[in-house]
């Protein structure tokens, strides 16, 4: 299967175009997902269990037990 050189870029572009979206999405999910465990941490919220030992930061390992 024979490529032509243009069609080669064009493809190359909408990846790279696609994976940039995709990557903006994942970094509001990220912040969204930082903002409710920092509001979590807090202990002040109704419903929620008061927390004895701070909650980890996303991406970071739970406290020893």
């Amino acid at each position: 299967m024979k490529i032509k050189i243009s069609e080669l870029r064009e493809i190359v572009r909408q990846v790279v175009v696609e994976a940039a979206k995709e990557g903006a999405i994942q970094k509001v999910y990220r912040n969204s997902f930082k903002k409710m465990i920092a509001k979590t941490r807090q202990g002040k919220n109704k419903n929620t269990a008061p927390y004895t030992k701070r909650a980890a930061d996303p991406g970071k390992s739970g406290p020893a037990k």
